[in-house]
């Protein structure tokens, strides 16, 4: 039940949010970045090419298929994720290639399902492994609905970004809340830390991509490393899933999903 309950009150804060505050569209400066630099056929390829951190996360994800300690519960979560990761990559270097609201479509719906499988991962971890059946498919459903919502929306002439970031965020402070609050099933949490940390370098990235563009020399922008970023991000959370073991618990209570 706390995870219905978790997307009802999502879906009501939205509901309520547009009732009193009205749409919230697509700021269009969101498109405009700092590295414009054309490499052979490739435009804005610092953007474009540094996917390529992401999607060797997700083939590092395909190789560690057998070696990962993911229970058999788990396996759809982790599928979910290294998909994730390799449609993130692709969605995110198509987006780049022509920055637009279309096309961004393509770069946050896979980016859902990533945050679905990881925060799947920590709900079976620091709660229930129970969570790991019943939460990732409702999850993720909302994850691309908040997507699919805006880009209708947006078809219908009255752009709505609120329920993908209110998805986004939620997601992301649950994920914090439940390392912060809770102690988890299996050892190596401090690569989830590194994630955690990364996640926060990357935010402060992106937030000053023209900043940190002439400071570098030109050499990289702030979405630049975002991308770099992530794809360590995502190889810390590769790294906890293959290395961690059992850890025995005592005493506390788990809740019922």
């Amino acid at each position: 039940m706390q995870t219905w309950s978790s997307i009802g009150i999502a879906i009501v804060l939205y509901a309520v949010l547009r009732l009193v505050f009205g749409t919230l569209p697509q700021d269009p400066s969101y498109h405009i970045l700092a590295d414009v630099r054309r490499c052979g056929p490739i435009p804005r390829a610092g953007d474009v090419l540094t996917n390529f951190s992401i999607f060797a996360a997700g083939v590092a994800g395909l190789l560690l298929w057998r070696r990962v300690q993911v229970e058999p519960r788990e396996r759809a979560a982790y599928a979910l994720l290294v998909a994730g990761m390799l449609l993130t990559a692709l969605g995110s270097a198509y987006y780049h290639w022509a920055p637009s609201d279309a096309r961004l479509v393509w770069d946050r719906l896979p980016m859902t399902l990533v945050l679905a499988a990881l925060l799947t991962f920590l709900l079976a971890d620091r709660i229930d492994p129970v969570f790991a059946d019943v939460a990732l498919w409702p999850v993720a459903a909302l994850g691309a609905a908040s997507v699919l919502w805006w880009a209708w929306t947006r078809w219908q002439g009255a752009d709505d970004l609120r329920l993908y970031l209110i998805v986004r965020i939620g997601t992301g402070v649950a994920i914090a809340f439940l390392l912060l609050l809770r102690r988890g099933r299996y050892s190596g949490a401090g690569w989830l830390w590194a994630a955690l940390a990364l996640d926060v370098t990357m935010t402060v990235a992106e937030r000053f991509d023209d900043e940190i563009y002439p400071a570098t020399g030109m050499l990289v922008s702030g979405h630049n490393l975002k991308h770099l970023l992530a794809g360590i991000l995502l190889g810390c959370t590769l790294a906890w899933l293959a290395r961690r073991r059992p850890l025995s618990r005592s005493g506390g209570r788990t809740l019922s999903p």
